[in-house]
């Protein structure tokens, strides 16, 4: 029997909380959508947050080799100000229709059986939530982004593979490791042209 669809009726209340508190690791798709939505550069878009302050625990493949090379980095949503830079001032997302899939199923997390139903809810903290409980949530709905979700990011981690492979190549070679410009060049986003520039 599941456990945890009374977690169905959540409804965010638009607190803004977690998106002050939390930081959002991206996905290439994720990037993408951003991108394409804000014609914003990706390089504006991100943040590369060190080892020391994710806890990645059984998934060290969303960790970046950068120039660095001390350690191994994540990348992040920005912030501005101590909060997403999409927060808008009335604390809704302006960026809601492109917004990464960790937003759009948090605080949801679902453990799903054999035949795809949801066998376990549970909504995550890691913030002062101020959600009520008069919502309608779908778990149909909530398995198809959860998968979404998946594909996007095992696409993305077989990318950094790609990448962190070879890097170790360049190390091996005693050539110098290539930074997030790159990274994001090897991604499919372009260096940004400034104005006045030839790079």
């Amino acid at each position: 029997m599941a456990s945890g669809l009374r977690h169905l009726s959540f409804r965010c209340t638009a607190c803004g909380n977690c998106c002050k508190d939390l930081r959002v690791p991206l996905t290439t798709a994720d990037l993408r959508r951003l991108v394409d939505q804000t014609g914003q550069a990706a390089a504006r878009i991100i943040e590369w947050l060190p080892t020391g302050e994710v806890d990645l625990t059984g998934e060290p493949g969303s960790l970046v080799v950068l120039e660095q090379a001390s350690q191994r980095s994540l990348m992040v949503l920005a912030q501005r100000a101590g909060a997403c830079r999409f927060l808008a001032s009335d604390a809704s997302c302006s960026v809601y229709g492109a917004r990464p899939t960790s937003c759009r199923l948090y605080p949801f997390d679902a453990a799903y059986g054999r035949r795809g139903g949801v066998r376990r809810l549970r909504l995550l903290g890691g913030t002062a939530c101020a959600h009520a409980r008069d919502g309608h949530n779908d778990a149909h709905a909530l398995r198809d982004a959860d998968q979404r979700r998946w594909a996007e990011h095992s696409a993305y981690l077989a990318q950094i593979s790609a990448w962190n492979r070879s890097q170790g190549h360049r190390t091996r070679l005693g050539r110098p490791l290539l930074g997030s410009v790159e990274f994001l060049s090897f991604l499919g986003f372009p260096r940004e042209i400034r104005a006045g520039t030839d790079s």
